[in-house]
């Protein structure tokens, strides 16, 4: 059995007593220096496993790691295209983005959804970095506008996306940072960034990549980050579902692109930052 098996293991037995089990006792009886309990509990946190600790209490196990895969997010999305028609799930990659348009002209569907457990070097505007938070959603969407459309007005439905599906899942309500943030009590927790291919005058094909802060913890946020970012977990105190979460997105971008949506996007009601 792996160490973190038999961490999880005192972790579960706890919950039935006080809760808490101390990393003295986790290390007695593991046979495992207290530093190497610490660097497990970090590996538990960032799959998604909600461990809270103090000082002179040790650890305590809050909630198990969600079920985060295409399947979840399938089996609570309701939509006619996007998600429907072709999904990559990453562990890791570069850029969604990149994934993405690299598909894009290799003629993948539109709807075709690519997400990643993991981002290590996600693109903003003009050559600006995105932090992937750990416990966090990115992913791209493929689209192939029929109608006259710029990635402008893509980015706006993009951002009303987010912010109605925030909203009903959490009741925040975000602020839209022109051209291409949500903000949560005035630092930055979604980018967007849309790009595409022409022909001619023509898009051919838009990619439309979505970052989101959802469960990661204040200490993700170091730097200059620290005062900067934030996330869903962070502004509500409570875990977010990403599957459930991803799914509501992916409706709201539905509602604004499809012209003959049921659902009225109006990207000019998400309230701007003053």
């Amino acid at each position: 059995m792996h160490p973190r098996d038999h961490i999880l293991r005192l972790l579960r037995e706890a919950q039935a007593g006080t809760g808490w089990v101390s990393g003295e006792r986790m290390s007695d009886t593991l046979d495992m220096s207290r530093a190497a309990i610490s660097k497990h509990v970090r590996i538990l946190r960032e799959a998604g496993y909600d461990i809270a600790s103090l000082p002179r209490r040790g650890y305590c196990l809050k909630a198990e790691a969600e079920q985060f895969s295409e399947g979840a997010v399938r089996a609570a999305l309701d939509s006619r295209l996007l998600g429907q028609r072709g999904w990559l799930w990453l562990g890791e990659t570069a850029s969604t983005n990149t994934e993405a348009a690299l598909r894009a002209m290799e003629g993948a569907p539109e709807g075709t959804v690519i997400v990643a457990e993991r981002q290590m070097r996600g693109r903003g505007r003009r050559g600006h970095n995105w932090f992937s938070a750990p416990r966090s959603l990115a992913f791209s969407v493929i689209l192939r506008p029929q109608a006259p459309t710029t990635p402008e007005r893509l980015t706006l439905l993009a951002q009303h996306a987010v912010a109605s599906a925030v909203e009903e899942q959490t009741g925040l309500r975000p602020l839209r940072k022109l051209p291409n943030d949500l903000l949560l009590d005035g630092r930055k927790f979604c980018g967007v960034l849309v790009e595409a291919g022409y022909r001619g005058s023509d898009m051919d094909w838009a990619v439309v990549g979505i970052g989101v802060n959802v469960n990661a913890r204040e200490e993700d946020f170091a730097g200059s980050l620290a005062d900067a970012a934030t996330s869903l977990y962070a502004a509500s105190g409570r875990r977010q579902s990403r599957a459930r979460l991803l799914a509501r997105i992916l409706e709201h971008l539905e509602a604004g692109y499809l012209p003959d949506s049921k659902g009225t996007a109006v990207p000019d009601a998400v309230p701007e930052r003053p």
